[in-house]
């Protein structure tokens, strides 16, 4: 089914290794003018997915943030202590969001940082020949990865949407001491299984890159030609 390959795909990928022979063969021995254009598209192209790196995180951390301050209204609320047939069930949602939320940008920060680094890779491999090893010299020896450690951030956030969707369980008695019967709530069940199923197309679905086969087919639109009236 077509609509099951968003939740899981088993594409397999096209890519084919390239000796450093094939590589320079493609990049660097071709003329001059050529190599030095890839040379500046890749250092341009790097510093563009920098930009676009922290465009992402910002996005990301409006709609969390907002999760949060939403989540928090709602516990503090004076109804939350009331008995609710349907166990407050609200509040779930939005811990579900918040959840779903977080994996994705910690996973867009795994992917967009991936991304950075390919072109700093062909920057690596395309400098000696235009500014030497600039990008290769390093002045520190070791110091902290801004990326990463935004990395950590963000799978922290994912951590606490995960225990506070625990937190809420138990708060609401839905899952009860072990040997207990477990309280199903239609809401909470349904929640959780499309928030699975979202996270596992995240995982290994339509949100994981392939570097399939890709088939192109071109169209040539049909434009008709009207003449100036004259007189």
């Amino acid at each position: 089914m077509e609509v099951f390959k968003y939740i899981y795909s088993n594409e397999p990928s096209a890519l084919s290794g390239l000796s450093k022979d094939e590589y320079n063969s493609l990049l660097v021995d071709i003329c001059p003018q050529k190599a030095e254009r890839a040379f500046e598209k890749a250092w341009a192209t790097r510093n563009f997915e920098i930009e676009m790196y922290w465009k992402r995180a910002t996005y990301f951390w409006a709609f969390i943030a907002s999760t949060f301050v939403g989540y928090f209204a709602l516990i503090s609320s004076a109804n939350y202590v009331k008995p609710d047939p349907f166990n407050h069930v609200e509040v779930y949602f939005l811990i579900c969001i918040g959840f779903v939320l977080s994996l994705a940008w910690h996973l867009t920060n795994i992917g967009s940082k991936s991304w950075q680094r390919h072109w700093e890779v062909h920057v690596d491999l395309l400098e000696d020949a235009f500014t030497g090893p600039l990008y290769k010299t390093v002045y520190p020896q070791q110091t902290f990865s801004v990326s990463k450690i935004n990395e950590l951030v963000s799978l922290m956030f994912v951590f606490i949407w995960f225990l506070l969707g625990i937190k809420y369980l138990f708060e609401q008695d839905l899952i009860r001491s072990f040997g207990e019967s477990f309280i199903v709530n239609g809401f909470v069940v349904a929640s959780t299984i499309i928030s699975l199923l979202v996270v596992t197309a995240m995982l290994f679905g339509h949100g994981r890159g392939r570097f399939g086969t890709r088939s192109i087919t071109m169209y040539k639109r049909k434009v008709s030609y009207s003449p100036s009236i004259i007189g």
